[in-house]
Formats: C-alpha cells, structure tokens, sequence
C-alpha cells in the first residue's frame, strides 16, 4: 500500500506526504526484514529512511529528522546483526547520534533515552567486533545517560534493560582490561537486571542474566580470584542452563554446557 501511495504522492508534487510515505514504508521493511532475518528487506528499510531525510532535513524539520535518524539507526543495527559487518554498526552509532543533536532531555526525554540506549548498543556491538576498548567506554557512557530518564520506578524494563547493556560493555572491558572493578561494577549490573528479569515473569531473561553473572565470575577466577570464583560461575551457568530448558529455549544449552566443563577443567588444574 505504501509502494502504491508513492506513485501519487511524488516528491515534486507532495514532498511531505511523500517522505512521511517513506519513513512508513521504512518501518514496515524494518518489521518484515526482522521477524524473517531478512537482510534484503532491511537494506529496503535503510533506504526508505535515507529518502524521507532528504525531504526531513535537520534545518526545516529537525524533530522528524531526528526520528528517521532514529529509525534508520535500529534498521542497521539490525543488519549488523545479519552481517556481522562493522561498518553498519558504525553507521547505526553515527544515526543516533543525529537524533541526539535533535532530541534533548529536556524537551524530548522519552526519545532522548531511546536513543541514547541505542547509540550505548549500537557501540557494544561495534566493539566486539573490532575490539575496541574506546568503544565500550562509550556505550556505558550512553546506557548510564538513558538511566536518567529510564528509571526502576517509571519504565521497569527499559531500566533493567539498560542494566543489562551496562552490564555487557563491563563486562567486555573487565576481559580485555583483566579489571577487576570493571568485573564488580558489571555484577552489580547484571544483579540490578534481576529486580525485574524474575524466574516467574520473565524466565528466559532471567537465564541470560544468570549466564551473565556466570561470565562475570568465570572471568574473574581466570584473573587469580580463586576456587570460589570457578564454583559461583558454575552455579550460574547451571542455573542459566535449566532456566533455557524450562523457557523452551534449547539453543545456548550446548554452549553453557561446554562453558561448565571448561570452568571444571580449568579448576581442576589449580
């Protein structure tokens, strides 16, 4: 219906109707390409975006420039997860980053939170894939801003989700740092995630969490933090595994069984 709308409402003659077409038409993209793994829908979603700004300029319509920026900054991250490609986690960086000459928390707090927690993610993921210690700084830097407004008592779950991407950056920084503050401070972010992933409601987050804390507690035994260290990431990573199977969720099983008999093999050796 949208493809069809642009036949009428072409840039010439209704510029406005258009870019708003396209900014739909956008979304839309984006929903099919991410519930099919699509990454050719998702390329059509970077597309439409990047045509309604050319109509949705920063100095005539900065709000709505701002929000395809946004837009166009889930879409590549989303890619970026297809393609393991950096470039477009970079991109996604650079897109929210627009949004946030627009948005302020001030005015917009809601949309300034939304994309400062992209822009925190978007960064972890160009990280991990370019190891880069900057980067990770950085994402904890935008996920601890959108905590501003996304707070345990107004937006629950924005709020442990942010934790969590606190909690991952950390974590990541504690490894490749062998820092041991970072480790504690990621613990403490992977705990606070735990005031709302509970096992009852929200079982395969709370799993995640635990395989988390695991990794936490794995990396710090490999940093000389001694036998118990090995024996709470056990813990965890066994918890992790029987919250996957009650949730349903068979996929990161093996994976958190090989984690167990590396941690076992590597205390064994002490």
């Amino acid at each position: 219906a949208y493809s069809d709308a642009l036949t009428i409402f072409t840039r010439k003659r209704f510029p406005m109707d258009w870019a708003s077409t396209q900014n739909n038409l956008g979304s839309v993209y984006q929903t099919l390409g991410q519930r099919a793994r699509d990454p050719a829908r998702l390329e059509q979603s970077v597309a439409a975006f990047r045509a309604a700004r050319r109509i949705y300029t920063r100095r005539a319509f900065p709000l709505d420039w701002a929000m395809t920026a946004y837009n166009l900054g889930n879409t590549l991250q989303l890619l970026g997860g297809l393609s393991d490609k950096p470039e477009h986690y970079r991109d996604a960086a650079m897109a929210y980053r627009d949004a946030l000459r627009e948005y302020k928390r001030e005015t917009t707090p809601r949309q300034w939170a939304l994309a400062q927690a992209g822009l925190g993610s978007a960064l972890h993921w160009l990280s991990m894939a370019e190891g880069d210690t900057k980067s990770l700084a950085e994402s904890v830097a935008a996920h601890r801003a959108a905590l501003e407004v996304q707070t345990f008592e107004t937006a629950p779950v924005d709020w442990a989700n942010a934790q969590n991407g606190i909690g991952m950056s950390l974590l990541n920084l504690g490894t490749l740092e062998r820092s041991g503050k970072y480790l504690d401070e990621a613990e403490a972010a992977f705990q606070a995630t735990l005031k709302v992933f509970t096992r009852e409601s929200q079982p395969l987050q709370w799993s995640f969490a635990q395989n988390n804390l695991g990794d936490a507690h794995w990396n710090r035994a490999s940093q000389g933090g001694g036998d118990a260290e090995y024996m709470k990431a056990i813990e965890f990573f066994e918890n992790a595994k029987q919250g996957f199977a009650e949730a349903g969720y068979t996929i990161p099983i093996p994976l958190t069984d090989k984690k167990i008999e590396l941690v076992k093999q590597q205390l064994a050796k002490k």
